[in-house]
């Protein structure tokens, strides 16, 4: 019986359909660009694609602290361009330029999501540590995509080792889009928002 073994289980194969995973042809990422850190000058080349977006810029980043990436957010929303940027609280400082997209009334969200209690063995509830916004990715229009490991900070760019990648792909595109909705959704409030939780005493 052992011998028929894999006839049989070409014949099964072939009764039933693939699945979904190999029906579905992914989009092929047909343009792609890997930049490195310091030698690529990673924020002039993030800068340099602002600069040229008409459409939309959505970015998710756990540090934006470059004045230079700021201002060329600042620049897109005021051309026209709808601009939405997520933070978190890490980039709240005294000095973080993120003040002046709020003045320019760019729509800006900082990652609070809220923290479940847990109960421990001797009955007291404690809050859970509020987990991080970590990622730094920027969707530019329908179908590109920004990432890697870079942070939007000036030592990123001029002297930390960084990565990045920028794929050309509406469906990588998409499921990004999703991502920054869903972080906007379950786990963010507005700039304003946020200062005033803050301060509350």
């Amino acid at each position: 019986m052992k011998k028929y073994l894999p006839a049989i289980l070409l014949l099964s194969l072939s009764l039933f359909p693939l699945s979904a995973a190999f029906c579905h042809e992914k989009e092929p990422v047909a343009n792609y660009q890997v930049l490195f850190s310091p030698e690529d000058h990673v924020a002039d080349q993030l800068i340099a694609l602002i600069d040229k977006e008409q459409k939309s810029i959505k970015a998710a980043v756990y540090c934006l602290m470059h004045r230079g990436i700021v201002n060329a957010l600042i620049k897109a929303y005021q051309r026209g361009v709808q601009v939405e940027v997520i933070i978190d609280p890490y980039s709240i400082k005294p000095r973080s330029p993120v003040k002046k997209m709020q003045e320019a009334n760019i729509p800006l969200f900082v990652w609070n999501p809220s923290m479940p209690t847990i109960q421990t063995k001797n009955g007291r509830k404690i809050k859970k540590r509020r987990s991080l916004m970590h990622d730094k990715f920027c969707i530019l229009g329908d179908n590109q995509v920004w990432t890697g490991s870079f942070n939007f900070t000036f030592e990123a760019s001029n002297s930390n080792r960084e990565n990045v990648i920028v794929l050309e792909s509406q469906e990588i595109a998409a499921l990004y889009l999703e991502e920054f909705e869903r972080l906007k959704r379950e786990g963010c409030l507005s700039f304003n928002e946020y200062l005033k939780l803050a301060v509350k005493p």
